[in-house]
């Protein structure tokens, strides 16, 4: 395996992170048999070098100077960050692993993280059962001004975070009774509240741009709000789709997909909530659709006669919903089904052709030019955590020891 060259910040910020980087091959195991894998990091390298396409392997392990045991990793803009069980946050580059900076949470850390332009922001639980919101510089590791501030009530759901403020759903509070609230990342004071019609057991969700607030109630009942600091006039627009929404919305650029307990997962349009496409699943949604997508550019009419055919940027992909019955796989944009596996787990990545999805030990590797057919599969079983890369090819996975890797296509 090659690797990528350690520089010399890397190698002064190493000690303190307690990351190794792996730049060479891996070890033998003894004397007799030199190619045997000797961890669970060496065993996924030999997994990963069965792509069906040329790629960079790396690798980072965490508890390489003392144990670490990893309690969840997060995909973000341009960084991995892993969080172990005892709350040691680790950031590094996620196209060479490179270190970035470390950090401690307050307390257990609650849901996922949130990501901002300028912050990562952390819902964290205490043992008392008081909810604590931790913001820290993306560029420096640096607490936030504010950073970290009680919440003075329950949350029923995980956050959301743009250049200004935090929104988390909320069971609210005896002189309090709004469903959604925020917090200010400039004075950590609360900003304005919402109330919905329904209990948010959905995450809250901003567009990629942070201007587009999507909740969804349990009743059914999805509503965009402007993402500002001040609170808003009114609305940008609401849609009943009817059943319960337990799965956290997928938001794209132009889309919101959700699911409810009716079995019907629907695209609506990110600026009006129009209805783009809905499809009957025959069973409950209750986990959280999937999207693999970015932009792509097409020839459009320029609507003058005789002129030549504009270009035009949109946003094209995938989009994936799980239930009993299995996985479903439609195209984004016109809602056709492209594939059903009754055994399917979710999606992990699509890279040129290949469309990846896990099922239990396995990833398959799927042939969007033959059907999606199943065309190669490697065995990931060593690995306990494998990221959904929704916007490009990098595949990254964990282990439970500390060990980071990641296949990055050349």
């Amino acid at each position: 395996m090659r690797g990528f060259p350690v520089t010399r910040l890397g190698l002064r910020l190493l000690p303190a992170l307690a990351l190794l980087l792996v730049v060479g091959p891996p070890q033998a195991a003894s004397g007799n048999d030199p190619g045997r894998p000797t961890s669970l990091g060496e065993l996924g390298e030999r997994a990963l070098e069965k792509l069906p396409w040329p790629a960079h392997l790396i690798r980072a392990d965490l508890g390489r100077q003392r144990p670490a045991s990893l309690a969840g990793c997060y995909l973000l803009d341009q960084h991995l960050v892993a969080v172990t069980a005892e709350g040691r946050i680790h950031c590094v580059d996620r196209r060479n692993f490179e270190p970035r900076w470390a950090s401690t949470l307050k307390a257990k850390l609650a849901r996922p993280p949130a990501e901002g332009p300028t912050h990562v922001c952390f819902l964290c639980k205490d043992h008392t059962g008081s909810y604590w919101v931790q913001s820290i510089s993306k560029r420096s590791g640096t607490e936030g001004n504010a950073s970290p501030v009680r919440l003075p009530f329950a949350a029923s759901a995980g956050i959301a975070a743009n250049h200004s403020s935090v929104f988390i759903g909320s069971l609210g509070s005896p002189r309090n009774n709004k469903t959604l609230e925020s917090v200010s990342l400039v004075t950590g004071r609360r900003g304005w509240g919402y109330r919905s019609t329904g209990l948010l057991w959905a995450d809250p969700r901003l567009d990629p741009d942070g201007d587009i607030l999507i909740v969804a109630g349990d009743d059914g009942v999805v509503t965009a709000l402007p993402a500002d600091a001040t609170a808003p006039a009114q609305e940008n627009w609401i849609r009943s789709i009817g059943g319960t929404i337990r799965g956290t919305p997928a938001v794209t650029p132009e889309h919101v997909l959700v699911g409810n307990s009716d079995g019907i997962l629907y695209c609506l349009n990110l600026f009006s909530g129009s209805v783009n496409w809905l499809q009957g699943l025959d069973e409950p949604l209750r986990v959280a659709p999937w999207v693999l997508g970015g932009y792509e550019v097409e020839q459009a009419d320029s609507g003058v006669e005789g002129a030549s055919p504009v270009e035009r940027r949109v946003y094209r992909g995938l989009a994936f919903a799980r239930n009993t019955k299995g996985l479903y796989c439609f195209d984004l944009r016109s809602g056709e089904r492209l594939f059903h596996d009754t055994r399917g787990g979710r999606p992990i990545l699509r890279q040129g052709k290949w469309v990846v999805t896990q099922q239990g030990p396995f990833l398959h590797f799927r042939d969007s030019t033959d059907g999606y057919k199943v065309a190669h599969s490697i065995k990931a079983a060593m690995f306990d955590l494998i990221l959904t890369n929704p916007a490009s090819g990098e595949l990254y996975a964990c282990t439970h020891d500390g060990t980071l890797l990641a296949a990055i296509p050349k």
